[in-house]
Order: structure tokens, then sequence, then C-alpha cells
């Protein structure tokens, strides 16, 4: 195993100590599982996006009650008053 030194803020440090504590492992044992599982879920994630586009479903709506070239009776409908 290669050692090298980290900078953590100081809240994610505390967060792995207790990790750590309640796993009953080492800081690097944790390290390195918390930076493994973290590089599987980026991989995922830039693996998907290349594969999902969004897609937006279209469903007719019928025929319009109002024809849609008078817009009189657009306005009046938009309104709320009779054509």
């Amino acid at each position: 195993m290669t050692r090298t030194t980290i900078s953590l803020h100081e809240t994610v440090l505390d967060k792995v100590r207790t990790v750590a504590h309640q796993s009953h492992t080492t800081m690097g044992e944790t390290i390195t599982e918390l930076l493994n599982l973290g590089l599987q879920i980026k991989k995922a994630r830039r693996h998907s996006q290349g594969k999902k586009r969004f897609h937006l479903k279209s469903f007719s709506m019928g025929t319009p009650r109002i024809p849609l070239e008078d817009k009189e009776a657009l306005n009046a409908a938009l309104d709320g008053r009779d054509a």
C-alpha cells in the first residue's frame, strides 16, 4: 500500500473518523473504501449520461373547441367570456 498525504476539510475529517470508529477500521482503510465507492458512482453516472437522453412524451389533445385562427374567440375564451 502506498502512503500519501491528503488535505481534508475538518468537517470531512470528523465524519471519516466517525465512520472509521463505527466500523472498527483504520482511517486509511475507511478513506480508501469511501473513495472507491465515490469513484464507482462517478463512473456509473458518466457511463449512464451518454446513454440516457431526455425524451418528452407528447399526447393528442383532440380537436380545439375554438378555431385557433379566430383571435377574438381565443381572447374571449382566455378572458372567460363568451365569443
